[in-house]
Formats: C-alpha cells, structure tokens, sequence
C-alpha cells in the first residue's frame, strides 16, 4: 500500500465563503480541488490551518506538503498574522529538507519572499479572471502543453530579476514570474488553479470597487469555466507524489 501524504493548507483568508456555508471555508475549497483527483484521494490527509484569525499552524516539518492560499494582502504587510506567516514559512524553508512547498496567488508571493525573492505592486494594476499563460520550456514540461489558461486574480507580484536556481514557469504580458519550481521542493503558480468560475465570480465581486468598469466588466466577461484546472492539478499531484 501507498505511503500517505500529510498535506497541511495554511488558509490565509476567507472573504470567497466568508460564513462558511458555500464550501465550508477557503481551505475546504482547496481541499476539495485536490481529492477530486483519484491519486491523490486514496493517499492525502488533508488538516485546514486558520493561520489569519487563529494565526493557527502545524508543528514545525510536521507535514509532507504545505500550502498556502491565497488572500487579498500586502505580503508585505505589518499585521502580525502576516508577520507571523513569513517567519514561519522561511524559517520552515530554512531548516527543512524533505518537505514540500505550494503557493497560489498570495501564497506564491509569500514563498517567493522566504527564498528570498521581492514583491511589488504591478504598475499595471490588476491581472483578473480567465487568463492564458505562455509557458517556458520547464512550464511545458509540467504541463505538458505550450500555454494554460487559468483565473488569475491579484495586483502584487514576484519582481522581474534573476531567479537563481529557481525556474519559472511561464509569463503574460501583465506578469513576467508566473510560476516558481524547484524540483522536489517548490510548485507555485500567480494564478489561481483552484478556482472555478463560480470561485472566481466571488472574489471578482469582492474586488469590484477596486477595478474600473472596463476591466471589471471584460473580467466578467472571460469568467468561463474553460479554465484548465485539470491541467494544473496533475501537474501539482505528481510534484506531490513523485
């Protein structure tokens, strides 16, 4: 019998199911995504971290896989749940070895910052709803595709600059760092993988007085369900499981 997997999903916020009843919490949406692929079903064991209102966490390299969700937050902020949160994941980045890391969104701007990479505010502003990113030759690896198309949804974003040994994995023409890999250890995407449209039209809704009619209406427009989540999911099951 297959060894088990203990994934631990630090959840980061919760204004997509602010009490609960939709999904039962942002972790349990992420949750969700990730049983629904068989492999992973038969081996995961799934624990939900409130890490922003509990500032709740597992013991240090207590888990195979963390993830960290995303949130609509200055990764940089000074509120201590945030503080909390980066000290615990480069310290845990820092003194493990065997264990893995996820991002999405946020949380790939999170670890971006514990391997010492920067964040900024894109001048661009923001990268919403269904999008298609070109992927590079390590993105096409994972995917097995030339491009995905996933929902985006976020302003801040790792800095255009020299990744060291980690490879990205794909650009769109608002975000050149979509991705970050590191064989064995890190899988991060910009985007958001877990979300389907109706996902994605809560946190469209949330955002909607911070977008201009224009780019909330053509978010809306694009908020499809021909996001490749599939694609994005075999991808992260076999980085867990291999």
């Amino acid at each position: 019998m297959d060894k088990s997997v203990r994934i631990s999903v630090l959840e980061c916020d919760n204004h997509i199911d602010p009490d609960r009843s939709k999904w039962g919490g942002y972790g349990p949406l992420v949750s969700k995504w990730l049983r629904s692929n068989d492999r992973l079903q038969e081996r995961a064991q799934i624990r939900v971290w409130d890490v922003k209102n509990a500032m709740d966490y597992p013991e240090p390299g207590d888990y195979d896989v963390l993830i960290i969700t995303g949130a609509p937050a200055n990764p940089e902020g000074e509120e201590p749940w945030l503080v909390k949160l980066r000290e615990y994941i480069k310290k845990e980045v820092e003194t493990t070895s065997h264990q893995k890391f996820v991002g999405f969104c946020f949380g790939h701007q999170i670890l971006a910052m514990a391997y010492g990479l920067s964040v900024e505010c894109n001048d661009s502003g923001y990268e919403f709803s269904a999008t298609t990113i070109q992927l590079s030759d390590t993105g096409k690896r994972l995917f097995k595709k030339d491009s995905i198309c996933l929902n985006e949804g976020h302003q801040f974003e790792v800095k255009d600059q020299d990744l060291g040994q980690i490879q990205n994995l794909g650009s769109t023409d608002h975000t050149r760092i979509q991705g970050l890999f590191l064989p064995k250890r890190l899988w991060s995407l910009q985007a958001h993988p877990e979300f389907d449209a109706e996902a994605l039209g809560q946190i469209l809704e949330f955002a909607k007085s911070k977008l201009s009619e224009e780019d909330y209406q053509s978010a809306r427009e694009r908020n499809t369900d021909n996001v490749e989540q599939q694609v994005a999911l075999d991808s992260l099951v076999h980085f867990i499981l291999e």
